[in-house]
């Protein structure tokens, strides 16, 4: 192994002879501690399974003299990563079985020196080995940080806060009780306060999500990089993720999840030319929850979307999402769910049990939810009707980036039954039909991810509710539980329906106004567990 003592200098000339794209001005007579950054171009994912870090920095960092070495526990990561980030150094993390590949990273980004948080046992086979003290104004004379506060935090909210964090001059995070490794020697020379690795004008876009290891977060943040934590690895998921992406050269995403960095160049590319859905951003969940009307405008008997006209409808939803925002930590989009076909009583002039009226009936409501900033969905109730045969009937609504489409199975029928009579069905390969004639017409249209809703208040009312397909991106499937009454009612409805259920499948909720014994208020339904993404009103 090469041995820690080579200086800044040495590094900083190394890397401009071998890299001669970099834009290179530093010597060993006037070298700073900080970061030299690597060259990255496009897009680059570093996923760091072991969650030590060591893949963001290999892609980040060219040379680092100082680093930050951080026990896994959750007071030890919180610490280091103020620490790292005040002093604009990276951090790796000491993780079993990791000290390899840990000594092969210092080596290579030729440290010389290493500030090890908590109690870590890793020990570099040469080079200066410092421990962090207890002790806030200790850590402060030693780091030469001045800590500009110090702030309690959970535990699984270090990596977001660190985000926010300000470079050189951070808050110290604190996480329960911090336990020291070891003493820091008397004779401990003063660390200084790094430069910034890259300016405002150059810096990568990095991503992050609640996955990310904290000690890529880091790094990132230490380095100057433009930092964005979004809610789930995709640069679709909202209108923040579109807007940290639009513009940037090199988008580096950090943690699991990203897909391969092929995957994470198109979808980069999808979130830069593809329609918004409402609240932004081209995939519908976790970015967003709806609160929607349900009902038709053929009769105010089914629901309340036909107790007023399109203009009143939306302003009734949009008052609803007042109510139902204080309560959920991601944007309320109001939303009609449209009954467009009507299971009947009669079998009609083709037999088929339905009413079905064209779908210019219903643009006036899809208008007016439109110009609310809303999402519409085409709900279906089947009667003796193939699923996927009605949904083409819509086919022109549906290709509007707000504009999903709802399976009613309560009323689909089998030869010789009635609706109304007995609960209907419908089977998990004629639901996979309509899935895939949606996600085909989604990518063909070019637009955002379409959802689709499967209400269920029993579990015969889906077959084979197992072999349904979630595999197509284009479209997310929402399970909507319709089951009415008493709280306790509801709940074990609730329950039951998500026996089994594939964890690509968003829940929904229904409060019926005149079923249910009490209806929910906005405050008690955001407080069902699992939180629903869909609500409606009936």
């Amino acid at each position: 192994m090469r041995h820690f003592n080579r200086g800044v200098g040495a590094a900083v000339l190394s890397f401009c002879l071998v890299a001669a794209t970099a834009a290179c001005t530093s010597g060993p007579a006037d070298a700073s501690p900080g970061i030299t950054a690597a060259q990255v171009e496009g897009a680059r994912v570093a996923v760091d399974a072991d969650e030590s870090g060591v893949e963001a920095t290999r892609l980040l960092v060219e040379a680092a003299p100082v680093v930050v070495v951080a026990a896994p526990d959750e007071a030890a990561q919180a610490r280091a990563a103020s620490v790292a980030v005040g002093l604009r150094a990276p951090m790796l993390t000491a993780v079993a079985g990791g000290d390899d590949a840990l000594a092969g990273e210092l080596d290579r980004m030729g440290t010389e020196r290493v500030l090890r948080v908590g109690e870590v046992t890793f020990t570099p086979d040469d080079g200066e080995v410092v421990d962090s003290p207890g002790d806030r104004a200790d850590l402060e004379e030693l780091t030469g940080i001045t800590f500009h506060s110090e702030q309690e935090i959970p535990g699984d909210r270090v990596d977001d806060v660190t985000v926010h964090q300000s470079p050189g001059s951070p808050s110290l995070m604190v996480v329960g009780r911090f336990t020291a490794g070891g003493e820091t020697a008397s004779d401990a020379e003063q660390f200084a306060v790094g430069e910034p690795a890259w300016s405002a004008d150059d810096a990568p876009r990095v991503l992050v999500h609640d996955a990310t290891p904290v000690a890529a977060v880091a790094t990132a943040v230490a380095g100057g990089a433009a930092v964005s934590h979004l809610r789930a690895p995709d640069p679709r998921v909202d209108g923040g993720s579109v807007e940290a992406v639009t513009d940037a050269d090199t988008v580096i995403a950090l943690g699991p999840g990203w897909g391969t960095e092929e995957e994470l160049a198109q979808r980069i590319e999808e979130a830069r030319t593809v329609p918004e859905l409402p609240g932004g951003g081209q995939l519908l969940f976790p970015g967003r929850r709806f609160v929607a009307a349900y009902g038709s405008p053929i009769t105010p008997a089914l629901g309340v979307l036909g107790e007023q006209g399109p203009e009143e409808s939306a302003e009734r939803v949009r008052r609803l999402v007042e109510e139902y925002q204080p309560y959920s930590p991601e944007p309320v989009v109001p939303a009609f769910e449209i009954i467009a076909t009507v299971a009947a009583t009669e079998p009609g002039p083709d037999g088929n049990y339905t009413n079905e009226w064209p779908p210019e009936e219903f643009e006036p409501l899809v208008d007016a939810i439109t110009e609310a900033g809303g999402y519409a969905v085409i709900d279906l109730q089947p009667g003796m009707a193939d699923l996927l045969d009605q949904a083409r009937l819509f086919e022109d609504l549906l290709r509007r980036p707000n504009v999903g489409l709802a399976l009613d199975p309560e009323w689909k029928l089998e030869p010789g039954q009635r609706p109304g009579a007995q609960i209907g069905s419908a089977s998990a390969e004629e639901i996979n039909r309509v899935t895939h004639w949606l996600a085909d017409l989604t990518r063909d249209s070019g637009g955002p991810q379409k959802l689709l809703i499967l209400h269920q208040f029993s579990l015969a009312m889906i077959t084979d509710r197992e072999d349904i397909d979630t595999s197509r991106p284009e479209v997310a499937i929402s399970l909507h539980a319709d089951g009415h009454g008493t709280p306790e009612m509801k709940f074990e409805t609730w329950e039951v329906l998500q026996q089994g259920l594939s964890p690509d499948i968003w829940m929904a909720w229904k409060n019926f106004y005149d079923e249910d014994t009490p209806t929910f208020t906005p405050e008690q339904t955001m407080a069902v567990e699992p939180r629903p993404w869909f609500v409606s009103y009936q």
